[in-house]
């Protein structure tokens, strides 16, 4: 289990809650949002995370990661103590809010 402020993940129980009301989540936007929390600071570039949350034999539309992205910020928006960064021309970075990390 992982704590960013009100934000807790609970990757066991699969289970995403913001204070003490529990967020719905898609099976993949749980894995791309854990992949995220689980690796912050850093850019994941799109081929990256097709590998890491699709896994090696998604052929599908590399797109697919711009638009879960954009799923999560959505659900999220204003509510938590990270955000997901764009790097353009690179990926998506989670970064926690100052108050957050200390």
């Amino acid at each position: 289990m992982e704590t960013i402020g009100s934000f807790t993940i609970d990757r066991a129980a699969r289970r995403v809650t913001v204070g003490d009301r529990e967020v719905k989540l898609a099976a993949r936007e749980f894995d791309l949002l854990s992949h995220l929390v689980a690796h912050p600071n850093r850019v994941h570039t799109r081929e990256a995370l097709l590998e890491s949350v699709w896994g090696p034999e998604f052929n599908g539309d590399r797109k697919t990661v711009d638009v879960h992205i954009r799923w999560l910020r959505q659900k999220f928006a204003g509510q938590v103590d990270f955000e997901i960064v764009t790097v353009r021309g690179s990926g998506y970075r989670l970064d926690r809010r100052p108050e957050a990390a200390a």
